[in-house]
């Protein structure tokens, strides 16, 4: 027992330095260095490469580190790549669309998603946001293939701050619909107010809630 808490410490010691490097190493291409501290004993830390080619392609994996009071050490490694499909950028559109795929090393469980998100100026009052998600994921556990499938349209007033938004989504290979509805208002550059409405197959009803956003930067 004593050597399993001496070799956790050891290892949480080290990404500890990891993350303490200097940030700038998380920048450089086409290396991709990206260590994160979620809590005192969970560490984390991304590694990969990217391709100099038209397709952006990235991939690489995920290293964890979770120690327990309990002297359990879990190690989750995610494999994962990413390839841009399209992307187009002009002052009054956006097009972004990625194929990005993920496999758990522990579980088994894998899955692969198409991305796609577009904006545009509709006028001089509206932008409209289209964002569209398809995937399929292998349910190691189950061992069965689940797809889904969402779609929002955000439509916003830049004057006022004001956003309206309309979802659909898919899951469980379309035994589960839903859709919901939400209004988010601008009060000043950090803070937010927003309410939605949404309702689901598998619900009783539709369910509500009402917020606030407050942002800020380190």
């Amino acid at each position: 027992m004593a050597k399993i808490i001496a070799t956790a410490s050891a290892v949480l010691t080290s990404m500890t330095l990891m993350i303490s490097a200097e940030r700038s190493l998380a920048d450089e291409r086409p290396l991709i260095w990206t260590p994160t501290k979620n809590s005192d004993t969970s560490y984390g830390v991304r590694l990969g490469l990217r391709l100099p080619n038209e397709l952006q392609s990235e991939a690489g994996i995920n290293l964890g580190l979770d120690s327990q009071k309990n002297a359990v050490v879990n190690t989750p490694v995610r494999l994962w790549g990413k390839i841009t499909a399209s992307s187009i950028q002009t002052p009054a559109y956006q097009l972004n669309r990625d194929i990005r795929i993920n496999l758990d090393a522990v579980t088994g469980s894998s899955g692969a998603r198409v991305i796609m998100s577009e904006k545009r100026i509709a006028s001089e009052a509206l932008d409209v946001e289209v964002n569209r998600q398809y995937g399929m994921r292998y349910d190691g556990a189950a061992s069965n293939w689940i797809g889904e499938a969402s779609q929002s349209v955000k439509v916003s007033r830049a004057g006022t701050g004001t956003a309206v938004i309309l979802e659909a989504r898919a899951l469980d290979t379309f035994r589960e619909l839903g859709a919901g509805i939400a209004v988010e208002q601008k009060i000043s550059e950090r803070l937010s107010l927003n309410g939605r409405i949404d309702q689901a197959t598998n619900a009783d009803g539709p369910s509500s809630n009402i917020g606030a956003r407050y942002t800020f930067k380190w």
